[in-house]
């Protein structure tokens, strides 16, 4: 039979889950009460529009602060991040100019180094560094004379050119405008004579000397096939040919000259000198302009511009032979 202490103790438990719960319960309404009035007061007022209520209607909401997260405190309450608002300071200045920009530190290593020295046959030994010019075209000058060539992979050259003048500058230049210049003297120019033809483009002339009655395709017969070299001065018994500029570029300057040791000669005679232009895919019907001048000696004499029309791509294959471009040399007993 149950004491008075065991139904004391059972009302005394339910009595107090009744009291919790009334609590609970109380605290809820007043808590959505408070949303609704915070909501209320933020908004202003909230007016629905005309119509029934959606199923899925809940209203206003305040996602600003509801939806975000809360970190306790010490005192044990919860205390919703960001609350308070936060302010962004934009500056509304004028930028008084454009910051200059860094200037590009140059390559190292890239100077362009050229220098000259006379060598046998009245010739420039050009020597020319451009590392970093490597396989781009360059622009030589010497006296009136001007040609091209593509610098090696290694951007590194050595070119001889004939002197057209005893104290001989030579420059170059690159597309981006880069240059440099040499000098040299070359003392020996006097005892030889040259021929000299000049043109742009693709093959357009050859220089053809013919020394003391040689036909064509003999052993006298000096051009661009068979040129000879310096050695063949040896005994001042024939002369030699330079050709200069790249043919395969599209726009190029170009030349021939030829060579004879006049004053060094053990023969008396003529040397028949010619210009002819072979017909060709990449010059027919299209304008050749040459100019040609010799020197005796040293000095210059004969000079001669031409301007031809060549004939149309059916004569693909033939000569012309330019007459009165260049003359004879006549080489006397010295």
């Amino acid at each position: 039979m149950p004491t008075f202490k065991h139904v004391y103790r059972r009302y005394a438990m339910s009595f107090a889950t009744v009291a919790v719960a009334m609590c609970i319960g109380f605290a809820m309404q007043t808590s959505e009460a408070a949303i609704l009035a915070t909501d209320e007061n933020a908004q202003g007022h909230f007016e629905r529009a005309p119509g029934p209520v959606p199923h899925n209607f809940v209203g206003p909401q305040r996602i600003d602060r509801m939806a975000l997260p809360s970190l306790p405190n010490d005192y044990g309450h919860g205390v919703a991040l960001l609350q308070e608002p936060v302010l962004i300071a934009v500056a509304d200045d004028i930028p008084v100019a454009i910051l200059p920009t860094e200037e590009t530190a140059p390559r190292l290593g890239c100077g362009l180094a050229m220098s000259a020295e006379p060598a046998a046959g009245a010739l420039i030994d050009l020597r020319l560094s451009a590392p970093c010019h490597a396989n781009e075209v360059v622009m030589f000058k010497h006296a009136n004379l001007i040609f091209h060539m593509l610098m090696p992979d290694e951007g590194a050259m050595a070119v001889l050119i004939p002197a057209l003048e005893e104290e001989a500058n030579v420059s170059v230049a690159f597309a981006n405008g880069d240059t440099a210049q040499t000098k040299t003297v070359v003392d020996s120019l006097s005892f030889y004579d040259r021929v000299v033809i000049a043109w742009g483009g693709h093959k357009g002339a050859e220089l053809h000397a013919r020394e003391f009655g040689a036909q064509y395709g003999e052993a006298g017969h000096v051009w661009r096939e068979q040129p000879r070299d310096v050695g063949s001065l040896a005994g001042g018994k024939g002369g030699f040919l330079v050709s200069l500029g790249n043919s395969e570029l599209p726009v190029s300057g170009q030349a021939e000259i030829y060579t004879f040791p006049t004053g060094l000669s053990t023969q008396v005679g003529d040397v028949k000198v010619s210009v002819e232009a072979e017909v060709t895919k990449n010059n027919c019907g299209k304008r050749l302009i040459a100019q040609s001048w010799t020197l005796r000696q040293g000095r210059v004499e004969g000079q001669h511009d031409l301007e031809l029309q060549m004939p149309d791509c059916s004569a693909i294959g033939e000569f012309l032979v330019l007459k009165n471009l260049v003359e004879d040399l006549t080489i006397a007993q010295n």
